[in-house]
């Protein structure tokens, strides 16, 4: 190989790899910008500044990091170059809802549904402002709009049903939440809140079956596993009631509720067992209801449950 040749290739492989270095830092550099949001659309932004689109998503990146402020001044500066970007107004809603200046996010709502009829969030942002007000037929009236928008809208038919509770209209909420699980039959949280809505009907074996299927969803649900103890409780099933509660209480160990619950299960069980397991029991009670007291010392009712036990000679 002459000298010559040699030198041509030795060139054409320093081109080469330079070309290939160029090529990973631009790789680089994209991926870089890539890596989250704020840094994305604030490149689009910069790349498209007559663009209202990228300063929406800008925004919302900004409110994703609670600088609302700045969230606020990008979505002002997309409806200065699109006067009719609803979703801009439905964001601005948002913030100004998140900082109960209601009168000011009704407004912009309204604007957004002025522009779109059929924005879904904007209705349903207007149904959690009406609850908020205490205006709860209202509030109704917008979730229920919003789904007929979309029917598999999950999050308006969850606070549809959370309202017709709060009205007591206890049957309008179940069939909400049996909706739901036609359409997603997957929701644990579906499930426990049809335990909670046939408890307060005293319909327990149905309760039973909602929150058992909740727990089978999802085996880490420690309220289901608490308001089951509670039924169990109530049908005076007191050992299968302190299975649940401590159950409940291996996830979430410092919930006062159900260590309450349980302090007074085994009181319960006490009363109905032989002398010497009901002196074991009471001793299980007075030990919860001082882990409890532990967490919160102004519990009154432990304390009151604890000198009751105290004052009460063994059987």
């Amino acid at each position: 190989m002459t000298i010559e040749k040699k030198a041509l290739i030795w060139i054409e492989s320093i081109v080469l790899i330079s070309l290939l270095l160029a090529y990973s830092w631009f790789t680089y550099q994209r991926n870089f910008i890539w890596k989250d949001d704020l840094s994305l659309w604030s490149d689009v932004v910069k790349k498209s500044p007559n663009k209202f689109r990228p300063y929406i998503s800008l925004g919302f990146a900004y409110s994703m990091m609670d600088k609302d402020d700045l969230a606020m001044a990008e979505y002002k500066e997309a409806l200065r170059l699109e006067p009719r970007a609803a979703k801009a107004h439905n964001n601005l809603g948002n913030i100004y809802n998140e900082r109960e200046l209601f009168d000011q996010a009704i407004t912009e709502y309204n604007e957004a549904l002025r522009i779109d009829p059929s924005s879904k969030e904007a209705l349903y942002n207007l149904g959690t402002i009406y609850e908020k007000k205490g205006q709860m037929d209202k509030a109704i009236q917008y979730y229920r709009k919003s789904i007929q928008i979309r029917p598999d809208y999950l999050i308006a038919r969850y606070v549809l049903a959370k309202a017709y509770d709060q009205k007591g209209l206890i049957d309008d909420a179940i069939d909400e939440y049996k909706e739901i699980l036609n359409l997603a039959p997957d929701q644990a949280k579906a499930y426990y809140n049809l335990g909670i809505a046939f408890d307060k009907k005293n319909r327990f074996n149905e309760a039973i079956y909602y929150y058992t299927q909740a727990v089978r969803l999802n085996p880490q649900y420690p309220e289901a596993l608490s308001n089951l103890g509670v039924i169990y409780g109530k049908m005076g099933r007191f050992k299968e009631a302190i299975d649940l509660f401590k159950k409940s209480l291996n996830i979430k160990p410092d919930d006062t509720i159900t260590l309450f619950n349980l302090g007074f299960a085994y009181e319960e069980l006490a009363s109905k067992e032989p002398k010497a397991l009901s002196r074991e029991l009471r001793v299980k009670a007075i030990q919860t209801y001082q882990r409890l007291l532990e967490i919160d010392p102004d519990h009154i009712q432990a304390r009151e449950r604890v000198a009751l036990i105290m004052s009460r000679p063994p059987r």
